[in-house]
């Protein structure tokens, strides 16, 4: 059972099934204008407002920080992208110790005019190389770099959508905060109605104008107007702890309510529901996430490609040596030589790898594709609800004000019959009982329309714009 429900139990059990025989000497003090009195003062001016609640939640929430990190990667990630265009420039400078060979003689090694060639131990080089991949920046580099500028979009795109889910939350968490206050106020009303309504039963009861049995039946009902009470304050503190968690709110932070509910509101007109789903998927940031994903999918599928193909390159190199390798015969002295060419080179294991690679990114491509077609399903489910929820809540409120208008005057009526002495006190807390009961179905009308309303807002993405 909610504790709406045991509100409402409370209130229809608080009034006693017992008609008094003599009409109580002094009437009930007139509730209705100190009501609204503490309704005035449940609304601050300069409170928290949903609004406000919304902005909070969107700067302190753990989840917009963690897109805000995706967001760094993502950048990191479409940087290194872009470095994939510098050519491949190396160098290097190394030593070689060679062991020490035979010297080479051309003709008789015992004519001292024979030539003869010493092999020289020690070998200093310094290179430089330049490498560029020619066809990967036709077939591959601008691929990806659009891949990588794409998911970067994505994760700026998904960092705004979790702001507006955090916001959402929040407004959520506000309306039902506001609703726990309201139901305390009604609920500690009708607590002190009761005791009131027990101090002249048990007057009765001791010059026996009552049996024991009304008594206990009364005492009864103020024992669960008691626990109602206490229920729906302890449900008002995690609401507000709730909320609190939300936004940021420390501790010792007071929170007031800023918004006014029984302000009226305009409430979108009905339309098409096929109407309202084209609106969804232009302005709701989630399907711009999915599509922006395929894309970029898409684009690393193009790039992989590239792999099954033969790779053209050209290299230059420059090398600084001593002795070099290139003169002969070899001389104790740094020379500089240098190379240019170009290939053409395919590998069998890219091509290999390349397939499985484009077999797994078509998957996950098709995987962004039934997560948008769900998407898709369950936004149209979700407009759908939040408008009906929208006009079931403008229903009950209309209801709910006839009904709060038929309960005034019927209070009203009662209280004249009992200064004319027509009618008892528990009469007239029974019409007071009545008149609570439709204040709080009032004020839970006003509450749900204006969840209602934030409901079908995000669900259009109207909270995007």
């Amino acid at each position: 059972m909610t504790l709406r429900t045991i509100l409402a139990v409370t209130l229809l059990a608080a009034v006693p099934g017992v008609a008094l025989a003599q009409p109580a000497k002094s009437p009930t003090p007139d509730d209705m204008a100190s009501f609204d009195k503490e309704l005035d003062a449940l609304f601050t001016p300069g409170g928290l407002t949903s609004d406000q609640a919304a902005g909070k939640a969107s700067k302190v929430s753990p989840t917009v920080a963690r897109s805000a990190a995706e967001i760094e990667v993502a950048i990191a990630q479409a940087q290194a992208a872009e470095l994939v265009r510098v050519p491949q420039v190396s160098a290097k400078a190394a030593y070689t110790r060679l062991s020490s060979l035979d010297p080479v003689f051309f003709g008789d090694p015992s004519n001292p005019m024979t030539p003869r060639f010493e092999s020289l131990n020690n070998i200093f080089t310094v290179q430089a190389q330049v490498g560029v991949a020619l066809s990967d920046y036709v077939l591959r580099y601008p691929k990806i770099i659009a891949a990588a500028r794409l998911g970067m979009e994505v994760a700026r795109t998904s960092q705004r959508s979790t702001e507006i889910n955090a916001g959402q939350d929040a407004r959520i968490a506000y309306y039902e905060w506001v609703r726990a206050r309201l139901q305390v106020l009604i609920a500690q009303r009708q607590l002190a109605q009761v005791q009131t309504t027990l101090k002249q039963v048990r007057a009765l009861a001791e010059v026996q104008r009552l049996s024991r049995a009304d008594l206990m039946r009364v005492e009864s009902n103020e024992a669960q107007a008691d626990q109602a009470v206490i229920q729906l304050q302890h449900l008002a503190e995690l609401r507000e702890e709730q909320l609190r968690l939300l936004i940021g709110a420390p501790a010792g932070q007071t929170l007031t309510i800023g918004e006014d509910i029984r302000v009226a509101l305009n409430p979108p007109a009905s339309g098409q529901l096929d109407a309202l789903m084209d609106t969804a998927k232009k302005q709701r940031l989630e399907f711009k996430v999915f599509d922006v994903g395929i894309q970029a999918k898409e684009k690393q599928r193009d790039a992989e490609k590239a792999n099954l193909y033969p790779r053209l390159s050209a290299f230059a190199a420059g090398e600084y040596t001593n002795p070099n390798q290139r003169i002969f015969p070899q001389e104790d002295k740094f020379t500089f030589t240098w190379s240019v060419g170009a290939q053409l080179t395919w590998t069998l294991n890219d091509t290999l790898i390349a397939r499985t690679t484009d077999r797994r990114l078509r998957a996950e491509t098709n995987e962004l594709r039934a997560d948008r077609d769900t998407l898709e399903r369950g936004t149209r489910v979700q407009v759908l609800a939040a408008q009906q929820a929208v006009a079931i809540a403008q229903a009950a409120l209309q209801t709910s004000q006839k009904g709060l208008a038929a309960a005034e005057e019927g209070y009203r009526v009662r209280r004249e019959l009992l200064n004319a002495e027509r009618a008892t006190a528990v009469e007239l807390v029974d019409a007071e009982t009545d008149l609570t009961r439709a204040r709080i179905a009032a004020l839970n009308a006003r509450v749900d329309l204006r969840v209602a309303m934030v409901q079908l807002a995000h669900a259009l993405g109207n909270d995007a714009k």
